[in-house]
């Protein structure tokens, strides 16, 4: 326990310990006032704490918002806000589906819209699909211009095959326009029907499923497949996935829902999130093999947000608990260590009403303050309580013992307080606000902590211990009472110095080889509960479509400035796509309209005939062509794969003829005049189709829906980009190489991910920046009350053990750097200096005085502030965010270790040190004050 006592003619020590005895003086006042009226001073602690709870609980708000934890100014936070005034909400909660068929996925997605709509789930607007049918007659505009070219090649080569089938559609005449082909390649190409390129690839794969479909209709039905390929395709709005927002390979289907927030709140989304899982769990029984999950920027801080809030209130009742607990044990009776809890709760609501009268919110850093203070913030109460008890059983009456608790252990305790709330303070001079305001938050509520257990506490224990008013007439002599307050534990350890010493290297060399092997996990993906639903579904998209739901953002003033950053975007390889208003408007259209206009007088002319039943004569005689024409080019074509392709292709036609020619008429016509029928289907529909889309009118902006023009298009006639990351942004050097790539084209683009990776940045500046501070701050302030080199060295030996052997040990618990504990550094730094601080002082008062060097009450609170410390921290461990978790453990770690090396390693120094020393005299038996002085010189020293 720390004391600063010294008579008038000590003067090395008075100039060693002047610092603690100036401080000493007026804590004595403050603790005489505080008692002079102890119900007056309960009760006005009381109302003060009532009032500012009520206070509290109707003007605080919560910040969810990454940006508001920012500093202010930053050009890539002003640009987000400019374009969310601008755009509307810029992230938009995602709802993944993944069903068996792009089909059934698309049926879920229009049912789960129209329940969304009629549950009255608070969404502004849901976006899903854009109705192709918008821009009929345009779709070739749509296509790549290379693709469009081979359109028109198609067409060009396909020009004669095209208007014999389209004028007589059957079975032989595909067969008869296929040999045809043939005959052409084998002309133009000699041998190889030009296999190598890819047309004449085409027309083998052409004969091949021909004859490999009426072969197997011959034999059983089957399901049919379009000979045609994408020769004539052009989607329009009966395709499967016409219009509908869908992953590249069509796995996914996503519906973008726009909440409505409620500003304010800390969960603000929380109401629209979990209505839509609700209505996505109503419709599990009719589409039990769909999978839906719900994701995106809202959905991700929602459940964040929902987990820290329910994790802090779990982890204060727990942590309350424990140190209540722990209390009963030490002091082995109820009612003192409740009052004790009843004022740091007084305490922590006065200091939640500064909070909210200063920062006026909290945010995901400082919602977790009283989880974190409960620990240290009981310290000061159990410090005073052994101290005041321990005067108490050397005899002083209640008000002596108060008072020589104030004066003697209040220096102690309010540097041990200044230093806890000094590493915190510390953060606010750190950038990142959110640092900063758990900062100035945990600091101040240590120091209304330290305050409380200063004047309220002793106010109570006055109410409450009359009887010990006036000092017994049998106390007990000071000098005799001194030798029952040694630590028993402590000199047996002193016993084996060498056995103490040998332990302590050995930990420490464990610890620098686990050391080798702590890493940083950046990703903040694994912050988050194991399983949570957002999470799961955002790394389901990133191994699905190779993309993020989270994209960054720039802006152009012109489509031609849009256009030229579009494919600058694109080009960069970080980069999987880009959306804006030119989804709807594509590019070089001139060009693509120039491409339709040479082919469209070949398309336009031509005419379908009606379809009539399969004729078996003419289909065997064509196959018959089609078989010589092959077998042809196989007797010409050199030895290789070339010739055995085209004599297994003769082959299958062969043998296709040998069984028509033996099937019942009866029987085969029937199933080949469906397979006809259907050939003619899809030839009419892809046909006809190619035809209405030859005479496309030029799409422009006024073209495009209001509702996309409104997301991508603001009022003043700004442009949207969205550009989505082909990399694993939350990996910090996929988001480094994002980042700079799309600085290279535009060094204004922001964002989600451009936020969150600057965020990073400033908060790993911050947990370096707040333990340097904090490392500098702990050391003066020790130095400052010590006034000599090795017991300054001494004091924070605990502190440097403790942390050198809390890395090693992470390795071992399997825990890891990252943003959600990082900056849990300084504060291991300020609740562990106490204790080396507070064994050391005690150390040097008794060898100035004559008391135990170390003594039983401060090792005692020494110890059980170390629970108490780890009990808060270790209550964050119950969370199931991964990051308070992590936050927790390391906490606990540094704490406990620290606390290892306070009680034994520091003991056995000090003692070995003490034995070298020269021993100071001991006062006389008997020599104490006598019982009726006032103790005033004991309490002014």
């Amino acid at each position: 326990m720390p004391l600063a006592s010294g008579s008038s003619g000590s003067s090395p020590a008075k100039s060693r310990l002047s610092l603690a005895t100036r401080i000493g003086r007026p804590l004595r006042w403050l603790v005489r006032i505080a008692c002079a009226r102890p119900a007056l001073t309960v009760v006005l602690a009381l109302a003060l704490a009532a009032v500012s709870l009520v206070y509290t609980l109707t003007t605080i708000t919560f910040s969810t918002s990454t940006r508001s934890l920012l500093p202010p100014g930053r050009p890539y936070v002003e640009r987000y806000t400019q374009y969310e005034r601008e755009f509307g909400d810029l992230d938009s909660i995602a709802i993944v589906v993944e069903a068996p068929s792009l089909t059934e996925a698309t049926v879920y997605a229009t049912r789960l819209v129209r329940r969304l709509h009629a549950s009255g789930v608070p969404l502004k607007r849901i976006s899903y699909r854009i109705d192709p049918k918008l821009f009929e007659g345009r779709g070739l505009l749509y296509l790549p211009k290379e693709r469009l070219g081979k359109i028109r090649e198609a067409i060009f080569d396909y020009q004669e095959f095209m208007e014999a089938f389209a004028a007589r559609p059957t079975l032989d005449q595909l067969a008869d326009g296929m040999a045809t082909q043939i005959a052409n390649a084998f002309v133009a190409n000699f041998i190889d029907l030009g296999l190598s390129d890819g047309k004449g690839a085409s027309d083998l794969k052409f004969v091949q499923d021909l004859v490999a479909q009426i072969e197997s209709r011959l034999d059983r039905p089957a399901p049919y497949r379009s000979p045609f390929g994408t020769l004539f395709a052009v989607e329009g709005a009966d395709s499967p996935g016409a219009g509908y927002f869908l992953s590249e390979d069509q796995r996914l289907l996503f519906i973008l829902a726009e909440p409505e927030t409620e500003r304010g709140s800390f969960t603000g989304d929380q109401r629209a999130i979990e209505g839509v899982r609700a209505v996505i769990a109503s419709l599990k029984r009719d589409f039990p093999e769909v999978q839906v999950g719900v994701t995106g920027k809202p959905a991700l801080q929602n459940d964040e947000m929902v987990a820290a809030f329910r994790d802090s209130q779990r982890a204060t009742i727990i942590a309350f608990a424990l140190t209540l607990g722990l209390l009963l044990v030490a002091f082995l009776r109820v009612g003192k260590p409740l009052l004790m809890l009843l004022v740091l709760a007084a305490s922590l609501c006065w200091s939640i009403g500064v909070a909210t009268l200063v920062i006026g919110h909290l945010s995901l850093f400082s919602v977790m303050f009283i989880s974190i203070v409960i620990g240290i913030g009981i310290d000061y109460g159990i410090y005073f309580l052994f101290r005041y008890e321990e005067e108490l059983f050397l005899g002083r009456s209640l008000r002596e013992a108060i008072e020589i608790t104030a004066a003697r252990s209040g220096p102690g305790m309010l540097l041990g307080a200044v230093t806890a709330a000094g590493t915190f303070y510390v953060l606010w001079l750190t950038d990142f606000r959110g640092v900063r305001e758990l900062g100035f938050i945990a600091g101040t509520a240590l120091m209304f902590a330290w305050l409380a257990m200063m004047t309220v506490f002793p106010a109570m224990l006055v109410l409450v211990d009359r009887r010990h008013a006036t000092r017994p007439a049998g106390a007990i002599p000071r000098a005799l009472a001194l030798e029952r307050i040694h630590v028993p534990f402590v000199s047996q350890l002193v016993a084996y110095p060498k056995t103490v010493a040998l332990l302590a290297v050995a930990l420490t060399v464990v610890s620098a080889w686990g050391l080798r092997y702590v890493q940083f996990d950046y990703n903040l993906l694994n912050l988050q509960g194991v399983g949570t639903e957002s999470v799961t579904w955002e790394k389901r998209i990133l191994a699905t479509a190779g993309r993020s739901g989270f994209t960054a953002l720039a802006s152009a003033e012109s489509l031609d400035e849009l256009q030229r950053k579009q494919a600058a975007f694109r080009a960069l390889g970080s980069v999987s796509e880009v959306d804006s208003v030119l989804l709807l408007i594509p590019d070089e259209q001139l060009a693509k309209l120039k491409i339709i206009e040479d082919f469209a007088p070949l398309v336009t002319s031509v005419r379908i005939g009606r379809p009539t039943s399969v004729d078996l004569p003419r289909l065997i005689a064509a196959l018959e062509v089609l078989k010589r024409r092959f077998t042809i080019a196989a007797n010409e074509a050199p030895a290789g794969d070339t010739q055995a392709t085209l004599r297994l292709v003769a082959e299958d036609i062969s043998r296709l003829i040998i069984k028509l020619r033996q099937a019942d008429p009866q029987v085969s016509e029937p199933v080949l005049t469906l397979l006809q029928n259907q050939v003619y289907r899809d030839f009419v529909r892809s046909f006809q189709r190619l035809q209405s889309n030859l005479a496309p009118r030029p799409i422009v902006l006024d073209d495009v829906p209001k509702e996309f023009r409104t997301k991508f298009v603001s009022e003043g006639g700004r442009f949207l980009l969205q550009i989505h990351p082909a990399v694993d942004i939350w990996d910090r050097a996929g988001a480094e190489r994002f980042i700079s790539e799309l600085r290279s084209v535009d060094p204004e683009v922001t964002g989600t991910p451009v936020i969150t990776y600057e965020a990073l940045h400033l908060m790993e500046r911050a947990y370096q920046q707040g333990t340097v501070y904090a490392i500098v701050l702990v050391t003066i302030v020790t130095a400052l009350t010590l006034r000599r080199v090795r017991e300054t060295a001494l004091a924070l030996l605990p502190l440097g053990l403790g942390l050198m052997w809390a890395f090693g040990l992470m390795y071992f618990f399997g825990l890891k750097f990252t943003m959600g504990n990082v900056f849990g550094l300084p504060l291991i730094l300020g609740a562990a200096a106490e204790y080396g601080l507070n064994i050391v002082m005690r150390f040097m008062e008794g060898r100035d005085h004559g008391g135990p060097l170390i003594a039983r009450s401060t090792m005692t609170a020494v110890l059980v502030n170390g629970l108490t410390t780890i009990s808060g921290f270790g209550s964050l461990m119950v969370a199931d965010h991964r990051g308070i978790f992590g936050l927790g453990l390391l906490l606990t770690l540094g704490t406990a270790t620290s606390l290892v090396a306070s009680l034994i390693v520091l003991p056995v120094l000090l003692q070995t040190i003490a034995r070298r020393a020269p021993a100071p005299p001991v006062p006389p038996f008997g020599s104490d004050p006598h019982p009726l002085e006032p103790a005033a010189r004991g309490l002014d020293r």
